[in-house]
């Protein structure tokens, strides 16, 4: 079939082709048979994977079920006056919480205990009150095992009514609301609640409206230390009053008036993410600049000045890049203020009512530019205020001219009363700070309402800063 050269005839030159094309294609069918069977092979092994893992898991439910009614009938084959947590509002012989291992599985046991309030008989905030508001005991077992969220978690309630005639069970009502920036109950916060005269302390989440109740709790006079938290938001605590505190609290300890109810009022706001960035005017960054940032949640007043009293408040820098992360702070107002020699904080972007502060709402990411003025480079900072009240003259004209030096510019004030000659008027400045010629130039400052003000200013390769002050 073939020839000494190992081609083929042309009389073979059919059958020839017909054998290479065979051999080709049962290449092919091998091929495609081995993906066919890594396809089959992968796939049976995800679906064993994810069966074996779904049978592990309703497992640990089952389990985790199996020891909460396991619970359940612990606590009611207690008597009724035992039916507590230890440390709880009810107290009584149940640990809060207790780790249990059981097979290969190790579950995570929290016990909560309240006096519920039933409408039935009137609550304590009808009109009139119910005297009597610990009108039966709810009890809530919840088991988890895993990472303990809420799809590894089961929760069993049981309510236990007293022997005979329900009797006061003394101290009074707290009631905890947790609101969140809007005003809004936040619904599942665990709330930490301690008083160590008084031997309390037990954890319990809000309900649906943000709210926990508590009757009972033990009298006590600002010393319920509470400490609130949920993923995703912010936390808030109370604190001890002046002069325990080195300012008046916001947010101090709770207090309990037996025989009446006692509200809490805590407000708790999403994370707030934000983005510091160091630019100068022409947008082009300033890597590495310190600076300070006071703010985010307010804890109390200065007791003599009445200034408020922040939580954060920290020094820190940009990167090489001119940016600085920071993540999971609190909403509010911060105050930024510069700390590097070189470069004065003109103002930010976007711009507030005030140039040195901005507003970080909660569970957004904010982005922050600080505008820096280079003192190094010649330049002039025009400040236009009311000479009458030192308030910001906006759209005032300020003109700085130099004849000789044929320089001639006009500039408007923006809300802060500044206008700003680093160079010529865009779109014809170049994208690096030339900064002015050395020399005296004349001001002239004109605004409706005001007398214009004349004078001048001698630049010499640093940034001037000129006060003008309006006459009305």
């Amino acid at each position: 079939m073939y020839n000494v050269s190992g081609t083929c005839p042309n009389r073979y030159e059919k059958r020839c082709g017909q054998v290479k094309n065979l051999k080709g294609f049962t290449l092919i069918e091998a091929l495609v048979l081995l993906f066919i069977f890594s396809v089959i092979s992968i796939t049976f092994l995800q679906v064993y994977a994810t069966g074996t893992r779904l049978i592990i898991e309703s497992k640990n439910r089952l389990g985790a079920t199996a020891l909460a009614n396991q619970k359940l009938e612990i606590v009611q084959s207690l008597d009724y006056d035992n039916i507590g947590t230890v440390s709880g509002i009810p107290a009584g012989d149940i640990p809060e919480y207790e780790t249990i291992s059981v097979n290969t599985t190790q579950y995570r046991v929290h016990t909560f205990v309240q006096y519920r309030d039933d409408v039935f008989d009137r609550t304590v905030t009808s009109s009139p009150p119910d005297a009597i508001p610990n009108d039966y005991k709810r009890v809530k077992i919840s088991v988890a095992w895993g990472s303990m969220g809420v799809d590894q978690t089961v929760s069993l309630f049981t309510d236990v009514a007293p022997d005979g005639v329900e009797t006061s069970a003394g101290g009074g009502v707290l009631s905890i609301n947790i609101l969140d920036a809007g005003g809004m109950g936040v619904s599942g916060a665990s709330v930490h609640i301690v008083n160590a005269s008084a031997g309390v302390n037990v954890t319990t989440p809000t309900d649906a409206t943000g709210n926990v109740t508590l009757p009972g709790t033990p009298a006590g006079a600002q010393n319920y230390v509470l400490t609130v938290s949920k993923s995703g938001y912010y936390g808030v605590q109370t604190y001890p009053p002046y002069p325990t505190s080195t300012y008046n609290p916001v947010d101090e300890h709770a207090s309990v008036t037996a025989g009446v109810l006692n509200p809490k009022s805590l407000v708790m706001g999403q994370h707030a993410d934000l983005t510091i960035r160091s630019k100068d005017p022409f947008g082009t960054d300033v890597p590495n600049i310190n600076f300070s940032m006071v703010g985010g949640k307010l804890l109390g007043t200065d007791p003599v000045t009445i200034a408020p009293v922040y939580e954060y408040n920290q020094s820190l820098s940009t990167n090489a890049s001119g940016s600085l992360d920071i993540s999971d702070q609190s909403y509010g107002q911060y105050t930024l203020a510069e700390s590097d020699a070189r470069y004065a904080l003109y103002k930010l972007s976007p711009e507030s009512v005030t140039y040195n502060i901005f507003d970080a709402p909660a569970g957004q990411a904010t982005i922050i530019d600080m505008i820096l003025l280079d003192t190094q480079i010649g330049s002039v900072k025009a400040v236009v205020t009311n000479a009458a009240d030192n308030t910001a003259v906006a759209g005032a004209s300020v003109h700085l001219t130099n004849t000789l030096l044929s320089y001639d510019k006009t500039r408007t004030t923006d809300q802060y009363g500044i206008a700003y000659f680093p160079t010529a008027l865009p779109p014809d400045f170049p994208t690096t700070q030339p900064g002015l010629v050395a020399g005296t130039y004349d001001l002239t400052v004109s605004a409706t309402g005001f007398a214009d003000n004349a004078s001048t200013v001698a630049v010499n390769g640093a940034l001037i800063i000129k006060d003008i002050g309006l006459s009305p």
